[in-house]
């Protein structure tokens, strides 16, 4: 009993799923209408005064339209093709085989015509006039002042979007192109990088490097010249792991809070900078119950080298090493650093 009740559930899925066999019908209503007075078209032997609605029978062959108007005359093919319907609706069905394309597979149901098919008879059109006449014909409208306010309205819709075109493109073209005077905002949204400290700075007997990706960072590029810039960067890193070849119980934070001011040069789209930085580091290492806190300010240099990908996107890689700290009793030469990747938006 049970396995008569799921094969019965599996063939009433297929046959419901099967959405062209059931939901649609023989036939299909095609509108066809075009920008030449009194014309006509003939279909099958019946002919059609334009704009017409035309219903055809669902079919796998090519339907042949006969137009007609006072100057012209000629033949358009119209192709059936396979809805999207057979392709989405069966779409259930393909744990079973695909039962449901084998169904609808079976019927030209699953076939369709354009639904909407415009005839143009004028040659050198814009494109604002095609789109004006095809409006007209499609609707068609036989009113001169309701005609013509159609066709002042698209004529503005696409002088409005001409002007668009041309602000965007030029925007883009100065994002490529920055002259100077240009400032340009950026944020810097978590990207992998590098945190390196020394035995003195973290109380720990290695050099350590701390790996991870949060942080977040923002920043400005001013340019003096068409290819010089001045940037100031203000970024915030937070990396945790457990350092390598040590127990889990070993556990590693680090922060670094940096503010950098380089010098950079533009070539096309590529950029690279350079300058000082200051960093504040705070780090903590763990054992168990052992914990060593500790902080302290260092100075520096900033190094970046990006490329342009997008109007506003650019990818590279920053390098910020630390060379002086200036922990009060600890005040000296020292070298830690700040490696990464660099991603960031510019405005």
């Amino acid at each position: 009993m049970k396995t008569l009740f799921k094969i019965s559930a599996i063939l009433l899925t297929i046959v419901f799923t099967s959405c062209n066999t059931v939901f649609r019908s023989k036939t299909q209503t095609i509108n066809v209408f075009s920008n030449a007075p009194e014309a006509k078209v003939t279909v099958n032997d019946s002919v059609y005064n334009l704009p017409a609605k035309v219903k055809l029978l669902r079919t796998n062959k090519p339907v042949t339209l006969s137009y007609e108007s006072e100057k012209k005359m000629f033949d358009t093919i119209v192709l059936p093709k396979t809805g999207p319907l057979f392709y989405l609706g069966n779409l259930v069905t393909s744990p079973f085989f695909g039962a449901g394309y084998w169904v609808d597979l079976m019927n030209h149901k699953r076939y369709q015509y354009r639904k909407n098919i415009y005839i143009n008879v004028k040659d050198n059109l814009t494109i604002q006039e095609y789109k004006a006449d095809r409006y007209i014909a499609k609707r068609n409208i036989t009113d001169t002042v309701k005609q013509l306010e159609i066709r002042e309205n698209i004529n503005k819709h696409f002088a409005a979007a001409a002007v668009k075109r041309e602000y965007k493109a030029q925007r883009e073209f100065k994002r490529y192109n920055p002259t100077a005077g240009t400032f340009k905002f950026n944020i810097q949204p978590p990207t992998l990088s590098l945190m390196g400290f020394s035995s003195k700075n973290t109380n720990v007997d290695y050099f350590s490097n701390s790996v991870g990706g949060m942080g977040f960072g923002i920043g400005f590029d001013y340019y003096y010249k068409d290819n010089r810039f001045i940037s100031l960067d203000l970024s915030h890193r937070l990396n945790e792991f457990n350092p390598p070849g040590l127990h889990s119980e070993y556990d590693f934070l680090a922060h670094n809070l940096n503010v950098s001011l380089r010098k950079g040069h533009r070539w096309k789209r590529l950029e690279y900078s350079y300058g000082l930085s200051f960093n504040l580091f705070d780090n903590e290492y763990s054992q168990g119950n052992r914990s060593v806190y500790n902080t302290y300010n260092t100075l520096g240099f900033s190094g970046l080298f990006s490329y342009q990908l997008t109007s506003v996107m650019y990818i590279g890689v920053r390098y910020n090493p630390s060379v002086y700290n200036l922990k009060s009793f600890n005040k000296g030469f020292d070298y830690g650093h700040v490696l990464g990747f660099d991603y960031r938006i510019k405005f």
